[in-house]
């Protein structure tokens, strides 16, 4: 089976390990069921900066990374999140210039952040979303909430 598209559902700061955690989400999908990502705090900044539309007068390091690409004339075409190992999410941006097609190695809290930038889709392997997905009541306003730790008591990493 090939990916299949995911969406940003929120952020999330998992009080019991004082960590930010991104939330990845079917978008055609009723249920409140998502794949927790623990990333670092200067990544969640970046994402929420992206979700609630927030620049600023200098560019952080994904609006620059987003520049580059466009004076490279090439754009991103989507981020995926490929698999995991030792406890570690794998990524890899896939970037297009003309008919090349690069596919680079990229931790998956900075694909979604350059994705949400580049107004590119972010794909999940879906083994991944039936393995390691858990129901939890998700902050509905794309902010950064809180989730019970106890929301996090199952999840096997």
């Amino acid at each position: 089976m090939g990916m299949k598209k995911v969406i940003v559902s929120g952020l999330a700061i998992d009080k019991e390990r004082e960590h930010p955690v991104v939330l990845l989400k079917y978008p055609d999908s009723e249920e409140d069921r998502v794949l927790p990502i623990w990333i670092g705090p200067a990544e969640a900044s970046s994402i929420f900066a992206a979700l609630s539309g927030k620049s600023f007068s200098r560019p952080l390091t994904h609006d620059l990374m987003k520049i580059i690409i466009d004076i490279l004339e090439a754009g991103v075409k989507q981020a995926e999140i490929t698999g995991i190992q030792n406890d570690t999410y794998f990524a890899r941006l896939v970037l297009k210039r003309g008919e090349d097609i690069f596919y680079i190695d990229a931790r998956p809290s900075d694909s979604i952040a350059l994705a949400l930038r580049c107004g590119a889709s972010i794909y999940l392997d879906p083994d991944l979303f039936t393995r390691y997905s858990r129901k939890m009541t998700v902050p509905r306003d794309n902010g950064l909430g809180n989730i019970n730790p106890d929301e996090f008591d199952d999840f096997d990493l």
